[in-house]
């Protein structure tokens, strides 16, 4: 069966499942190819008669086995600037609209991975889903205003405002109501929102912040170096894909923490200042956010690493890399030795505090202190793999629903299905427009604790998060 959306472009040609119709694949700017390839993205071109969008478009290019693609039935190229709309119905519904932006360090990722399936939500709940892709890596990140111009910063950013854009304009036609949008994202999805809020975007309604790293948005210092670790594809013409990503591959970032070479940058053009700084220092859009963190964020990353990595030396260096050669070391360690088992698990809770936990904590703090509602969360609910934890990730098989999709993160038997419907209920209260738990007011206000047992507590860690106040290099 089909289903056909009447857009201001053209009339487009969907899928009808059950339940649900999905609309695969649509364009929302102009090919960013040839001369529009460090440009910010153009309005897409008019069609004539029913264009098909029935197949996924292309993902951004990124590092991927191309066996995996071909699998998925997926292509990768740069006319990767779509994005995909599920919807109880193209009808004039006027329904409640979330705009899901992807993880993946802001150099992997895509709007058509089977995790972010969005037919469940939208027939549970009677919304419109919509996923979108951007550039990636180099391609959406490059801070090289000398080469490319200054609107040539931070061109990821720009696809999604862009993307907001023609969701406002356009989601009508597919039953959904342009005045409740509510943004969402994961990782860096998530910082990418904070960066848009810092620059004052008032393309949605709403603002849902899963697992960000908030700290990872670079200094131009920072971005610069970047560049020049990739001075040599200014050399011989444009360089061509596999290029580009060869020498991403070779970017060094250091020991840790991780440096996040393609987060956003403070360009002075899209983002004035960092995230943290601007919401303690003015006034960002005044919108509802509900944000948070898994609780073992970083354990899924250790996990890789052999036991004997993690000696009394590796986590003092690791507390020292993360807090600076100012603080005290032995303080820091002796305050997540409380409550960890090994030295991995130690380690792996200084990151997700550092990166994850503490920066988030902040953010909304500064934005619930000019009365905006806040509500803030912690998930609790542990993957069935051994060492994981309530690891990263995990929040996306839980609020998508799709937990067969990666049973790791979250499990799929019956009990994992009915804390995914806990986690939608109260994700689908806020993108509604009401208060899924009690509003956090401020430091040790309420946190909701999603677990088997789902609880909002104060004064949750506030000593342990405090040890983490303007760590962050990128705030100068």
């Amino acid at each position: 069966m089909t289903a056909l959306a009447h857009t201001s472009y053209g009339v487009l040609r969907g899928a009808a499942g059950e339940g649900a119709a999905v609309f695969r694949g649509v364009p929302y700017a102009a090919p960013p190819t040839g001369e529009r390839r460090w440009r910010p993205a153009q309005p897409v071109s008019n069609w004539s008669g029913v264009r098909d969008a029935t197949a996924f478009g292309p993902i951004a290019p990124q590092d991927i086995a191309p066996v995996r693609l071909a699998k998925r039935g997926l292509a990768m190229g740069e006319d990767c600037l779509t994005l995909n709309i599920w919807t109880p119905a193209a009808d004039d519904a006027r329904r409640p609209v979330l705009v899901f932006l992807h993880g993946g360090g802001q150099a992997q990722g895509h709007g058509s991975a089977p995790l972010l399936d969005g037919a469940r939500l939208a027939c549970r709940g009677d919304i419109v889903v919509v996923t979108v892709n951007f550039r990636l890596g180099v391609l959406g990140s490059l801070y090289a205003p000398d080469w490319h111009g200054p609107d040539s910063t931070n061109l990821a950013l720009r696809d999604q405002k862009h993307a907001l854009g023609w969701v406002r304009d356009e989601i009508a036609a597919f039953g959904g109501d342009p005045g409740a949008v509510t943004v969402a994202g994961q990782s860096s999805g998530a910082v990418a929102i904070a960066a848009l809020l810092a620059g004052g975007c008032d393309l949605f309604d709403r603002a849902i912040l899963q697992s960000g790293g908030l700290e990872r948005v670079r200094s131009r210092e920072a971005a610069s170096a970047v560049a020049a670790q990739l001075g040599a594809l200014r050399c011989g013409g444009e360089p061509g894909v596999d290029e580009i990503l060869a020498a991403q591959r070779g970017i060094d970032t250091g020991f840790v923490p991780p440096q996040g070479p393609f987060h956003p940058c403070i360009d002075g053009d899209v983002i004035a200042e960092h995230p943290l700084v601007a919401a303690r220092t003015r006034a960002m859009p005044a919108i509802p956010v509900l944000a948070g963190t898994t609780r073992d964020e970083w354990r899924i990353f250790d996990a890789a690493l052999d036991e004997n990595v993690f000696t009394e030396q590796y986590v003092r260096d690791r507390a020292r890399a993360l807090a600076g050669d100012a603080c005290d070391v032995d303080a820091v360690v002796t305050a997540y030795r409380a409550g960890q088992q090994t030295l991995r698990d130690v380690a792996s809770a200084m990151v997700t505090d550092y990166h994850f936990t503490a920066p988030t904590e902040q953010f909304v703090r500064a934005h619930a202190s000019r009365d905006n509602p806040v509500f803030r969360y912690e998930l609790q609910w542990p993957s069935p793999r051994m060492g994981f934890g309530a690891c990263h990730d995990s929040c996306l098989a839980l609020v998508f629903g799709n937990l067969e999709a990666a049973p790791a993160l979250a499990g799929a038997d019956a009990a994992a299905r009915r804390m995914s419907d806990a986690v939608q209920s109260r994700w689908l209260e806020f993108i509604r427009g009401g208060e899924p738990w009690e509003r956090y007011d401020g430091v040790g206000g309420p946190t909701m604790l999603l677990g088997a047992d789902s609880a909002a507590v104060r004064d949750y860690r506030v000593e342990q998060l405090a040890l983490w106040e303007n760590r962050y290099p990128a705030y100068g």
